[in-house]
C-alpha cells in the first residue's frame, strides 16, 4: 500500500490519467483518525488516574505511613490538620497530622477514663471505641465526670455527674425540679469539679380564689409573698385568709376574699293611713268614703359590703320619701234616729247589731252574783263588750226579752260581737231553754249618754263561722 503523508503531492493521477478531487482526498485515512486516537488515549489516562484516586481513598486508615506513632493515610502523611478539643467548655485548637481521636488525645496529653463522656464530631463515643475510630476527628468534646453532692430539703445524696450543667445533672439523676423550687447554684451553672447542690423545695399549698381551688407550690415564707409569687394579687378591698403576714405552712389553704362595697337602694311602699270622722248629716252606722287612699313610695339607701358575692353587712345612709301617701278619709254617720219598732214588741229602737248569744247564771260563776257594774246577776242582766255596746244600754233580745248591759265577758272571745244572757238560777236558764245562737240585739230608745259611733268590722264566732242573723 502506498503511505500518504505531507510529503506526497496534493494531486495524484489515477491509472486512467484523471485527477482526484480535493474533497475525495480529505476523506482518506490520515489526520482525523490520528486525532481520534489521541483523544482515546487521553480519556483512558484520566480514567486510570481517577480509579487510582478512588482506590487510595478506599484503603483502610491503617494503610499508609506512621507519623508520630499515629497511622495516617497516604494522601495525608506529613500534612497537619486543625483539631478542636473542648474540655469542660474550654476549647483548645491543635494542629496534628493524626486522624484517630485516641491518638490525638494521647499525643496532646489529654488523659481520659471510663467515667468521662466523649463526643467525636458531635457523635457520642465510648472510650473503648476510640482506638478503632475510622472517621478523621475534627472536634473532640470531653466532659469529665464530677462528684455531685445533692442536699434535697435536708436529705443528702452523692452522684457521679457527666452533664454540662447543674440542671442536666439533676435530670440525669432522676431528680425533678418544680419551677418554684430554689436550686443553689442555679440550674444553668456549668459543672466544674466536685460540687454541692442545695435544693429548697417549694411547699405545696392550696389557693382558693373566686370559688376555684388551685393546687400550687411556693418557696415564700409569708402568705402575702406567696400571693405575689403565684400572680394572685389583691384588688381594692380584697382580703386574704390567713392574713398576709402569716407564715406559710405545708398544705395550708390560702383564701382570697373578694370584697366589694356598693350603694344598694331598696324601694318600699308607704301604707296610707285611714282617717275617720263623724258626719252629722249621715245616719248612724252609715259609712261614706270621702277620699280614697293611695300608698306612697320611699327609697332607702345602704352602704353594703359583699364578700365573695355574699352580703355580709349594710349601713343605713338615708331614707327618702319619693312619693308621699294619700290618706283614706272615711265619714261615719253620727245622726241618731228611730229606725222602727222591735218586731212583735212594739218597742222603738235606734240600732241593731248581730251577735252570738250564750247564757250564764250564778252556778256557772261558782255561786257568785257579782257583775262588772255592781248589779246582782238575774234575768235582764246582760254581759257584752263595752267597746261594742256600752254599759247601761237598754236592749231587747228576741227570745229573751228586755235587759240592759250590766256586765262584761271574762276574757277574750273569738269575736267581739257576743253577749251573755243572765239568769238568776240554773233552773231559770234551763226553763227558758237558753242555748247558743246568733241573734239581733236591738238598742232601745232613748239612746244612752255614751254611744259607740264607729264599730269595728263585724266577724262571726270561730265556733260558728258560717252563722249570722237574718231578717
Amino acid at each position: 500500500m502506498t503511505r500518504l503523508d505531507e510529503t506526497q503531492p496534493s494531486i495524484v493521477a489515477s491509472d486512467k490519467g484523471r485527477r482526484i478531487p480535493t474533497a475525495a482526498r480529505r476523506r482518506r485515512p490520515g489526520g482525523c483518525e490520528r486525532w481520534l486516537l489521541l483523544a482515546i488515549i487521553l480519556a483512558t489516562s484520566c480514567s486510570l488516574v481517577f480509579t487510582v484516586a478512588l482506590f487510595l481513598r478506599a484503603l483502610p486508615k491503617s494503610a499508609g505511613a506512621r507519623v508520630n506513632g499515629a497511622q495516617v493515610t497516604v494522601e495525608q502523611a506529613g500534612v497537619e490538620r486543625a483539631v478542636t478539643i473542648d474540655m469542660k467548655g474550654e476549647k483548645r485548637l491543635i494542629h496534628t497530622s493524626l486522624e484517630n481521636p485516641w491518638d490525638i488525645l494521647q499525643s496532646a496529653g489529654f488523659a481520659v477514663d471510663e467515667a468521662d463522656r466523649i463526643w467525636v464530631n458531635g457523635v457520642f463515643a465510648k472510650l473503648e471505641a476510640l482506638p478503632g475510630w475510622t472517621v478523621p476527628a475534627r472536634e473532640i468534646k470531653i466532659r469529665r465526670a464530677v462528684r455531685l453532692t445533692i442536699i434535697d430539703d435536708g436529705e443528702e445524696s452523692t452522684h457521679v455527674a457527666r452533664a454540662d450543667s447543674v440542671g442536666a445533672a439533676l435530670a440525669a439523676a432522676g431528680i425533678k425540679i418544680h419551677p418554684s423550687d430554689t436550686v443553689t447554684p442555679p440550674l444553668e451553672t456549668a459543672l466544674a469539679g466536685d460540687m454541692t447542690v442545695t435544693i429548697k423545695r417549694a411547699l405545696p399549698i392550696k389557693l382558693l380564689v373566686d370559688g376555684v381551688l388551685i393546687q400550687a407550690r411556693t418557696n415564700m415564707t409569708r402568705v402575702g409573698e406567696a400571693l405575689v409569687e403565684l400572680n394572685a394579687p389583691l384588688f381594692g378591698l380584697d382580703t386574704v385568709l390567713p392574713p398576709a403576714d402569716a407564715p406559710v405552712s405545708r398544705d395550708m389553704t390560702i383564701e382570697i376574699v373578694r370584697v366589694l362595697e356598693d350603694i344598694v337602694t331598696e324601694s318600699a311602699p308607704i301604707d296610707f293611713a285611714v282617717k275617720t270622722r263623724l258626719d252629722e248629716s249621715l245616719q248612724l252606722d252609715a259609712v261614706a268614703v270621702l277620699q280614697e287612699g293611695r300608698a306612697g313610695l320611699q327609697e332607702t339607701r345602704y352602704r353594703t359590703r359583699f364578700e365573695n358575692g355574699a352580703e355580709v353587712s349594710r349601713e343605713l345612709i338615708e331614707t327618702v320619701i319619693v312619693e308621699a301617701p294619700v290618706d283614706r278619709i272615711v265619714a261615719y254617720g253620727a245622726k241618731i234616729v228611730t229606725l222602727g219598732t222591735v218586731p212583735g214588741a212594739n218597742l222603738p229602737y235606734w240600732r241593731r247589731i248581730c251577735v252570738i248569744a250564750t247564757n250564764y247564771d250564778p252556778e256557772s260563776q261558782g255561786g257568785s252574783y257579782s257583775t262588772a257594774t255592781g248589779a246582782r246577776l238575774a234575768k235582764g242582766v246582760i254581759a257584752a263588750k263595752p267597746h261594742i255596746i256600752p254599759y247601761h244600754t237598754s236592749v231587747y233580745v228576741p227570745g229573751y226579752g228586755e235587759g240592759a248591759i250590766r256586765d262584761t265577758g271574762a276574757g277574750p272571745r273569738s269575736t267581739a260581737f257576743w253577749i251573755d244572757l243572765g239568769y238568776g238560777s240554773r233552773a231559770e236558764a234551763e226553763a227558758a231553754k237558753a242555748h247558743t245562737r246568733y241573734t239581733w240585739v236591738y238598742h232601745l230608745w232613748p239612746p244612752p249618754e255614751k254611744i259607740i259611733y264607729i264599730l269595728p268590722p263585724w266577724k262571726p264566732s270561730v265556733s260558728y263561722p258560717s252563722g249570722g242573723c237574718s231578717g
